[in-house]
């Protein structure tokens, strides 16, 4: 007599899981080398859970097999992280002589386009390090932003006037 295995469908699923193309599903990009543009440079001010700025900058992939996917490379502004930023800085070309002057000059950033690297962290491989390898020039950011979808599916309301409407 043949048994049948009530859990195909899962097996089945798996084997289509690993064989789907990721690129444009999601989950974390594998460790390697990226060529990528800088999207956007952004401040954040010390708050409750952080009580140091970050500087946080996204990367879009411009080639290969994860063309379009993000890559995020941020940096604290604490004693032990403020130097890999200035390293970042020089390394992007984006020196000021005063770190107060950087709210004014996130754009400067925008446009670089670099190797990054991403690498499991050793202490626990739940996480990947992106190092920021070198510069390897820079380009127009439009040219790599996916379209924003039309929002053609969202639902069309009417204001309704005061006057049809029911006092409760």
């Amino acid at each position: 007599m043949e048994t049948i295995n009530n859990y195909d469908y899962l097996n089945a699923l798996e084997n289509d899981y690993q064989q789907a193309d990721t690129a444009e599903t999601g989950g974390r990009l594998p460790n390697g080398r990226y060529v990528a543009i800088l999207n956007e440079a952004r401040l954040y001010p010390p708050d409750e859970k952080k009580g140091y700025p970050r500087f946080s900058t996204s990367w879009i992939v411009t080639d290969g097999e994860y063309k379009g996917r993000y890559i995020y490379l941020s940096f604290n502004f604490t004693p032990q992280g403020f130097p890999y930023y200035k390293a970042f800085s020089k390394g992007v070309g984006v020196e000021l002589p005063h770190l107060a002057m950087l709210p004014d000059h996130l754009a400067d950033f925008t446009g670089k386009i670099a190797q990054l690297t991403l690498a499991e962290q050793k202490n626990d491989p739940r996480y990947q390090n992106v190092y920021f390898d070198r510069l390897l020039g820079a380009g127009n950011i439009e040219d790599y932003r996916k379209p924003k979808a039309e929002q053609a599916d969202a639902p069309q309301y009417e204001p309704v006037s005061d006057e049809e409407d029911m006092p409760f």
